[in-house]
């Protein structure tokens, strides 16, 4: 389960991207934050690949929210880490994902990207997949079902969790986002015995970006990912 948050122009801050991963209904190994080429991100060890990372060249976030109904037999961490080195802005990221994923091979998910300019979003079920993008759309909250393909499962605490990070509305700040990351109560975004890491990616006007991560609950601390720092 994943809780994702994705903003661009927005008072503060020119873009933001928030992931906090929890416990995949798959095998759990482990994972880390690690640089990847031009990618900063959260690696699965089983996966080999990452749930959410950050482009530092084409300045491009992006992470997945696995959907439960349809198991393929490719990593989804996979094909969001190509996704991220290959994609030369947000729409071009989400094209190497459709282009993937439309072969019916991955299990049933939902990719979000953004840059400074855009977020998509892409649904994917078996060869069905749903792309969407909104020029004008400077939010986009999500969490472990569809919204557009009539499939999957809709799990109700997904739901309320999509309800109340839909309330952070279009003036979101640092603050606002660290404190959303460690909320407790129901419906709770940092969730003991779940929550594995979180990952969040800031970019101000004329200001270098910044990736801060937590490794396991995220009301624990977080931590800022040197950009000079190599894995």
């Amino acid at each position: 389960m994943c809780s994702i948050v994705a903003a661009i122009r927005q008072k503060e801050l020119d873009m933001v991207f928030f992931e906090n991963r929890d416990r995949p209904k798959e095998l759990f190994i482990g994972n880390d934050i690690r640089r990847i080429d031009d990618v900063i991100g959260i690696y699965d060890f089983r996966a080999k690949g990452m749930a959410c990372g950050y482009s530092l060249r084409s300045g491009t976030a992006g992470g997945v929210a696995n959907i439960l109904g349809y198991t393929g037999r490719k990593s989804r961490g996979v094909i969001l880490l190509s996704a991220l080195k290959e994609g030369k802005s947000a729409k071009d990221a989400a094209r190497v994902v459709k282009e993937e994923v439309s072969r019916g091979e991955y299990s049933s998910a939902k990719y979000v990207f953004c840059d400074k300019k855009i977020i998509v979003s892409l649904e994917n079920f078996g060869t069905k997949v749903h792309y969407s993008e909104d020029l004008k759309k400077r939010f986009v909250v999500t969490t472990n079902h569809f919204h557009n393909l009539r499939v999957g499962k809709r799990l109700e605490n997904s739901i309320l969790r999509e309800k109340y990070l839909q309330t952070l509305g279009n003036n979101i700040t640092e603050q606002g986002i660290l404190k959303l990351a460690t909320r407790h109560r129901n419906p709770a975004i940092c969730r003991h015995g779940r929550t594995l890491s979180s990952f969040i990616a800031f970019e101000r006007r004329n200001e270098i970006p910044q990736i801060l991560y937590s490794l396991g609950e995220p009301c624990k601390g977080y931590r800022v990912f040197e950009l000079g720092h190599t894995s």
